[in-house]
């Protein structure tokens, strides 16, 4: 399976003009500075609408929580840049870190746009690339210097000193500051609100933060010194891509109950019971992480087992309007419930959907009768869903209500952000 991406573009700039001067006041290439600058857009989001094909020919886009989904915090996105000499053993040295993008009056950053499509524009000094790299570039040079960015985005704990937290974080290097970001937690109550007095999904998970967690780690392949030194910000120095992964995976049901009358029968609610309410800001080794690659192995945060539904976390599912559903009208007949949980393991009987289904009464109807129906991720009437042995991040799971009765007739698809199916449809 592969991963479901949130893409991020990079283009990297370095110019001897820093940000702080204007264009007729930039001074000689040596002066002291140089630019990063890169761009961050969402492929399948925002680049595609929910009807057209992208360039790969598919024809789905899957964030249907927008702002949510592909949404970035610019007060709380964490920008890493490190730099060695390629070729060489030891992993890359810290260049610097940006934590408070929006209270910092640190010139190095800037960041303008919307969700899915900021352009940064970064200003290194160019004391700092020689220490780090104990080599200062120059035209002539032999070097190839390779570059790697970290991004954090969506993390930091409400409530707390997130400038202390982000302190803490005082590695050297890649694979230190890594290995101090490991333990990071998301907890589902940032986000999830249970005391939210409607079923609209922006009122359900929209509590102390705005969006789903994410990271992004590439290094880029190496890049000549007479490129960097004589780039310039209109001229400037192609990286290639990187993938922002959500943190958590996104579980969705779909009312495709048959031949309703005034609405009914409908799904009235869809209550998803975890065994988790933590979720790991980093994937699982997250120094090797290939971009925009799956991670076949979780990264659980809780590791005790909840197999039962009287210890497990209960989140409600929201309903998205249906013009923003990334099913399309004519291929559901009612609501569309959507929801946010950690990664983790696919148990016997849990994590399960409880689904209650409201349908008049066949002699009074005035009167509305309720049925409640408990699906576990792993077997359902009988029949295997072949979701494999955990839920993973980025990923997005289906359950499509074809009809009711003793047990429910249901459709099961697993699909990533980018809209591609991973797996086929399951039919029961």
């Amino acid at each position: 399976m592969k991963y479901l991406t949130l893409t991020l573009m990079m283009l990297l700039t370095l110019s001897s003009c820093g940000l702080m001067y204007d264009t007729d006041e930039c001074p000689a290439s040596d002066s002291g500075s140089v630019s990063l600058s890169f761009s961050m857009q969402s492929a399948g989001a925002l680049l595609y609408s929910r009807d057209d094909y992208d360039s790969e020919g598919h024809t789905e886009v899957n964030s249907e929580f927008r702002y949510f989904e592909d949404g970035i915090d610019m007060s709380d996105l964490a920008v890493f840049v490190f730099a060695k000499i390629s070729g060489t053993s030891n992993p890359e040295k810290l260049v610097y870190k940006l934590t408070d993008l929006t209270k910092s009056d640190d010139a190095r950053i800037k960041i303008v746009g919307s969700p899915g499509n900021y352009l940064v524009e970064v200003m290194i000094f160019r004391e700092d690339l020689k220490e780090v790299l104990e080599y200062e570039i120059t035209p002539e040079g032999n070097e190839n210097i390779s570059f790697r960015m970290l991004m954090l985005a969506n993390c930091s704990s409400p409530g707390t000193d997130a400038q202390a937290k982000w302190d803490q974080i005082d590695g050297k290097d890649s694979e230190t500051v890594i290995k101090q970001l490991n333990g990071w937690n998301f907890a589902m109550s940032y986000i999830y609100n249970k005391n939210a007095q409607s079923d609209d999904v922006a009122d359900i998970y929209k509590n102390r933060k705005d969006h789903v967690p994410m990271f992004g780690n590439v290094l880029f392949e190496p890049v000549s010194e007479d490129a960097l030194y004589y780039s310039r910000p209109e001229n400037r120095v192609y990286l290639g891509e990187m993938s922002l992964l959500r943190a958590l995976a996104k579980v969705r049901v779909v009312d495709n109950i048959p031949e309703k009358i005034g609405g009914y029968p409908m799904i009235s609610s869809v209550v998803f019971y975890s065994s988790q309410d933590l979720a790991h800001q980093l994937p699982v080794n997250a120094l090797e992480y290939e971009n925009g690659q799956q991670v076949h192995t979780p990264n659980i945060a809780q590791p005790d087992n909840v197999l039962d539904i009287a210890t497990a976390k209960p989140f409600r599912l929201g309903v998205v309007p249906d013009a923003l559903s990334m099913t399309p009208a004519d291929k559901h007949t009612g609501k569309v419930f959507i929801g946010f949980v950690p990664e983790q393991p696919i148990y016997d009987a849990m994590p399960l959907f409880r689904i209650t289904i409201a349908n008049k009464n066949a002699d009074d109807a005035n009167k509305i009768d309720t049925y409640v129906y408990d699906v576990p991720m792993t077997t359902y009437n009988g029949k295997k869903f072949e979701f494999g042995d955990n839920i993973l991040r980025n990923h997005i799971y289906t359950l499509s209500v074809n009809n009711f009765g003793t047990k429910l007739e249901l459709k099961v698809d697993l699909t990533p952000y980018t809209g591609v199916n991973l797996d086929p449809t399951f039919g029961f």
